[in-house]
């Protein structure tokens, strides 16, 4: 089916607040002060996980304050935690795209994108764990699928539905035939992600079936998937337009919307409403985290900067009413 942009409705932010770590930068883990290119949300209790695709901490998350607890990765090639351009070490970094929380233990995916490093999971088991990181190139071996495209695939999407994990594709990575990949979901059963995660080499893993998700333009830019949200029992996604053509690089960001995917996978419908700032004008921003803040029907969502040197931010969102009396 055709993505339906919803005319009666917009996405509008009604209050941002930046991700500070307590406590400041700390050059001895090579921790910056503050969260850096947020590119995943969930719930943990009271708090909000956050992951960065380019550092190596995760952070919990006061949702009213911003201020952001770290949490400490081990993934450290060099003895450095941050990972760009300038440092020359950006391909090695987890690129940490999606996290979710099952049962109390967070888990972070890498979004493969090609290269091994990314091919691996975080997970912190408690409040009381070390966090770990495991290699699961069989998981990622078997998401790759010729349905996708022959350009990398890019795990950007993650949810938790009833007994599974919704896993989402963000599409765009032209492969060698000139053609960009596809947006998609799939499901993977939480049993068997738990069993490959605590036996990487020899849990079964499961079939895996891809349902390409089209999502359409926005201004005559292609919208990728950034994120996925369970809402009463209905998919909540992010989008973002972005001029790339590579799951690697990025590129200019011209906005972002937030939609649901309603019906079965296999026979969904799409509909999408824009993001708008304060003032009404469109949020030239990439939305790369989303949930829904069950106590005041908002949502929250993280924004990836794609600035080293600027703290991400944690928007608030409110859907109203795009109709105006005459």
């Amino acid at each position: 089916m055709h993505p339906v942009e919803d005319p009666r409705s917009i996405a509008r932010v009604v209050r941002r607040v930046a991700l500070h770590y307590v406590g400041g930068a700390e050059p001895a883990l090579d921790r910056p002060a503050h969260v850096r290119a947020a590119s995943g949300l969930c719930w943990i209790g009271p708090y909000l996980a956050v992951v960065s695709d380019d550092a190596s901490f995760v952070g919990l998350v006061d949702p009213v304050t911003g201020a952001t607890q770290p949490i400490t990765l081990p993934h450290a090639p060099g003895a450095r935690r941050q990972f760009d351009t300038a440092r020359g070490n950006k391909a090695d970094k987890l690129d940490l795209e999606c996290i979710i929380s099952v049962g109390g233990r967070l888990i972070a995916f890498g979004s493969d994108s090609g290269l091994a490093v990314r091919q691996q999971l975080v997970v912190i088991d408690n409040e009381r764990a070390a966090p770990r990181v495991v290699p699961l190139g069989r998981l990622y071996e078997a998401l790759r699928q010729p349905v996708l495209g022959r350009g990398a695939l890019n795990l950007e999407a993650a949810a938790v539905w009833g007994d599974a994990v919704v896993l989402g594709n963000r599409g765009g990575d032209v492969g060698d035939d000139g053609r960009p990949t596809r947006d998609a979901i799939a499901r993977v059963p939480v049993s068997a992600l738990r069993w490959l995660i605590d036996d990487p080499a020899h849990a079964p893993v499961p079939p895996i079936v891809w349902h390409p998700l089209a999502l359409g333009q926005l201004d005559d830019a292609p919208l990728h998937l950034t994120d996925l949200e369970l809402a009463s029992g209905t998919l909540v996604f992010a989008a973002a337009a972005e001029r790339t053509a590579s799951a690697y690089d990025d590129g200019l960001v011209t906005g972002s919307v937030v939609g649901f995917v309603g019906g079965s996978l296999s026979g969904h419908q799409v509909e999408w409403s824009r993001v708008v700032d304060e003032r009404g004008a469109p949020l030239v921003a990439k939305l790369e985290g989303i949930v829904v803040n069950d106590e005041t029907g908002t949502l929250l969502a993280a924004v990836d900067a794609d600035d080293p040197d600027r703290p991400s931010e944690l928007l608030e969102l409110a859907i109203e009413s795009a109709w105006k009396p005459r």
